[in-house]
């Protein structure tokens, strides 16, 4: 009797089973955090895994509604499309919020690993290497500074005048 399936085989020797397992294809118990965070959320209500308990979901929609458009989704877009990415503060609104995003889920790895017993996930480590570099990020969007020159010359090529203005975070300064 030989089944195999994705993750084991098992095989008969003599009068007994022994079972082998693919390294390959295991779950590390430590890895397993980012199997469920899948972005799995379809265009309708009535296919979405977090409909009503009543419709066959778990209940964790506070928008469901049967035969409904997602609404989630309607309420995402109409922000992104208010967002310009070439304006340096709706960037940082951007950031802003992929950054409290991401340090919960740095806050929630730190406490899943003390559950365990303190041992180190690397999805945990990349989390905090991904919320330093928004961090890092913010921090240059809120320290840009703009320095603009004028000089203003006189008909002999003398200069008469110099302009400097210094701009750092809409903060004008002479």
């Amino acid at each position: 009797m030989g089944e195999n399936n994705d993750i084991f085989k098992i095989k008969s020797v003599g009068n007994k089973f022994v079972v082998s397992e693919d390294k390959r294809k295991t779950i590390s118990p430590h890895n397993s955090l980012k199997h469920f965070r899948e972005a799995d959320i379809p265009a309708l209500c009535d296919q979405c895994k977090y409909r009503s308990v009543d419709a066959g979901g778990n209940g964790k929609c506070p928008k469901y509604e049967e035969d409904a458009v997602c609404t989630i989704r309607k309420d995402y877009i109409s922000f992104i499309n208010q967002l310009d990415t070439r304006n340096p503060e709706d960037l940082k609104e951007m950031m802003d919020i992929v950054a409290k995003i991401t340090f919960e889920n740095v806050m929630m790895t730190a406490t899943q690993s003390k559950f365990d017993g303190g041992t180190p996930d690397k999805n945990g480590r990349s989390e905090i290497n991904v919320l330093m570099n928004l961090v890092k990020g913010i921090n240059d969007l809120n320290n840009k500074i703009t320095i603009t020159e004028k000089k203003e010359f006189s008909k002999e090529g003398d200069i008469n005048t110099i302009f400097r203005q210094i701009k750092a975070r809409g903060i004008d300064k002479t």
